[in-house]
């Protein structure tokens, strides 16, 4: 293989183009729903669907890493990231705005599979760091994408952000496709049926799906709550939410604690979230970016953990691309209604505060099944072990 240190940089720059373009489109949110004239839940709808499509491609990417091979669908998915960035500017702007985060998205989704089957692969002496380095790439992506789209938006307009995240997205392919090793080979067959009565699957998706129904849920409604601000507060809160909350988690490789299976661990980061959101929905606009650390920080915590799971729970690279496919699937589909309902509670209520209530909810339900989850997962890879 090529020098380790090389394919861990590209790991972690995929990582983060899987979700660098889709977090870039909160900050510019409020002025695309003024151009457009679309309403909140039309507006929520927008982050609904490219939470759904991240779920939606995952079982079919298993189909296409086994016919082009895991590699092969880093390069066109992360390829097809850009060109579907970029296809948001054709007119008429209501129709593609929509249908451009859709399909960048669904290729978001449709490479988890590989990813999974590669670090098991390329890494398999290694797979706590690889997890850990692929898990911070993709919160690096949302940090980069959501901190500073609000300055680069003020300089080219938010349709210029998306020039140039997209211009970005090409280069991360064209990268890939000429540093990582070229030996390739099919995604193993996996048998989804076997994945859905898989009790691990189903333990790691609770978990993903509540951190996930937190974090989208505050994330699209953060710029409405901070409607007038200057754009320097407004990246603050933004950096705060994304970057400086990761921040303390730069530390987990190092670790020899098992975090990712530690119920203590969840607890802990879903009280976070909830004291976080809780601060959000009484509407303390100068403590915003307060808040945005600790719901920040609580999400991230309870995401690392979860995104670590599939390759540590899997018996094999078969067993780690169903179990990813269960988790992505489920995890992003369950929680896509978090943006919907947010928006309908502020079209019902007039009220913007309203829209952190689902979050709240995400929060708890996260504490709670951090207490059950993990130690389920615990016994199930004890049983296996011993089997």
């Amino acid at each position: 293989m090529k020098r380790e240190w090389l394919v861990f940089a590209m790991l972690w720059l995929v990582a983060n183009n899987l979700r660098l373009a889709i977090f870039a489109l909160q900050p510019v949110l409020p002025d695309i729903r003024h151009e457009l004239g679309l309403s909140f839940t039309a507006t929520g709808a927008l982050t609904s669907a490219a939470i759904a499509m991240l779920g939606l491609g995952s079982i079919p990417g298993t189909v296409v890493g086994r016919w082009l091979g895991a590699r092969r669908v880093v390069t066109l998915t992360a390829a097809g990231i850009g060109a579907a960035s970029l296809l948001r500017l054709l007119p008429p702007q209501g129709f593609w705005v929509f249908a451009g985060t859709i399909l960048l998205s669904l290729s978001a989704s449709l490479v988890q599979p590989a990813i999974a089957v590669l670090i098991r692969r390329w890494f398999s002496g290694s797979l706590d760091r690889a997890a850990s380095v692929y898990s911070n790439g993709i919160l690096m992506g949302g940090t980069i994408g959501a901190a500073a789209t609000p300055f680069v938006a003020q300089v080219v307009g938010w349709r210029g952000s998306f020039v140039a995240w997209g211009a970005l997205a090409l280069s991360i392919a064209l990268l890939w496709a000429l540093l990582t090793p070229r030996a390739d080979s099919p995604v193993p067959e996996v048998r989804i049926r076997d994945a859905l009565r898989n009790p691990r699957a189903w333990q790691v998706t609770a978990l993903f799906t509540f951190q996930n129904l937190a974090y989208f849920g505050a994330a699209a409604w953060l710029p409405f709550l901070l409607a007038g601000r200057d754009p320097a507060y407004v990246s603050l809160v933004f950096t705060c939410l994304n970057f400086l909350s990761i921040v303390p988690l730069f530390v987990l490789p190092a670790l020899t604690w098992p975090y990712a299976t530690s119920a203590a661990w969840y607890l802990a980061m879903g009280l976070l979230t909830i004291a976080g959101a809780t601060g959000l929905a009484l509407g303390l606009r100068d403590l915003a970016w307060a808040l945005a650390f600790l719901l920040g920080l609580g999400c991230a915590g309870a995401f690392v953990g979860s995104m670590a799971l599939p390759p540590l729970v899997a018996r094999s690279e078969t067993d780690a691309a169903a179990i990813s496919a269960i988790v992505f699937t489920f995890g992003y589909l369950l929680s896509f209604a978090s943006p919907v309902a947010a928006g309908t509670l502020v079209d019902a209520t007039h009220q913007v505060t309203t829209a952190f209530w689902p979050s709240i909810g995400g929060g708890i339900l996260m504490a709670v099944l951090g207490v059950l989850v993990p130690r389920l997962v615990v016994r199930s890879r004890a049983a296996t072990a011993a089997a």
